[in-house]
This record gives C-alpha cells, structure tokens and sequence, in this order.
C-alpha cells in the first residue's frame, strides 16, 4: 500500500505505526481513573478494542435516549454531559476533560440507552471503546472487572452528587 510518495509501507513499519499506537493508547487509559489499577495485559486488550475518532466543536457524540454501546475517553478538547429527566436534557451536567471518561450507560447491558447528552465544546478527540467487547474482557479478567465497576460506581456517584448540589 503506497503513502504518498514515500513507496509501499512494509510489514515492520506497520507493525512500528500500530505499536506506537497501542503504547499512546495504554498511556492515555492509564490516565483514566477507572483504568489505572488494570494490570498491563488487561490495558493492551482493552487497547486493541479502541478507536481514536476526531469530533469538531458543536459535534453531539450522542443524546438523550440513543442507543449506547460504546464509552469515550477524552484524549484532547472538551464536552459538555448534560444529565436529562423525562425525556428531555437538562441543564445541569459537567465538564468532562481530557482523561475523563463518559458514556458508560453502554456498560449496563443489551438495549441500553444514553441518560444524558455529550456535545463537543471545542474540538476534540476521543478514544471508542466497544462497550459489549469490554464486558468481553471483564468477563475473562473478573478481578479487572471489579476494580473497573468499583471506579465507575464511584465516578457515576460523584457525578450525581454534583448534579444535586446544582
């Protein structure tokens, strides 16, 4: 496969491109607060589950009711989570920065839906992680599993305590 000008990439350069990959990848997990106790071998699965997609100012990453079958993590930029009730979006949420994640209504299992609203405030760029793939992997690592929930219980609890407090 010819890069523009550059010839035909080889194997070994592949390879190289996806290791440096995989290695900014587990960096950014490793900054997340429920990824940072997962051993190594837990992070590089999760790693080969992810993508990195790119999101411009304005962009909705998902709304109120929506299927959800994916998480974020926020490499760069910021979004605005805006909890809703009764069907609508409310006002009140946070700001979530990078190495913050959100989304994790994809977690609670099949047909689940989004309970709030994730809107790009500047450009930014996020890591997708396939939800049902990473219960895959919790399934197989349940000592993973735990330490993940254990975190995400936390985080969701915080964030609704902030939500109260508003």
């Amino acid at each position: 496969m010819p890069v523009r000008g550059h010839g035909p990439v080889t194997k070994r350069q592949f390879g190289a491109w996806i290791m440096n990959k995989n290695s900014e990848v587990l960096e950014i997990l490793k900054q997340v607060n429920q990824f940072a106790d997962l051993s190594d071998s837990t992070l590089e699965a999760i790693a080969g589950i992810t993508v990195q997609r790119n999101y411009e100012e304005g962009d909705s990453i998902y709304s109120l009711g929506e299927d959800a079958s994916d998480i974020f993590v926020v490499m760069s930029g910021r979004i605005r989570f805006s909890l809703g009730a009764d069907n609508r979006a409310g006002i009140s949420g946070s700001i979530i920065t990078v190495g913050q994640m959100f989304g994790w209504a994809a977690l609670i299992g099949e047909n689940s839906r989004r309970v709030a609203t994730a809107l790009c405030l500047e450009n930014s760029s996020l890591l997708v992680v396939d939800g049902g793939k990473l219960l895959e992997i919790f399934d197989l690592d349940s000592d993973a599993g735990y330490l993940f929930m254990r975190g995400l219980a936390s985080m969701i609890a915080n964030n609704f305590m902030d939500v109260l407090s508003n």
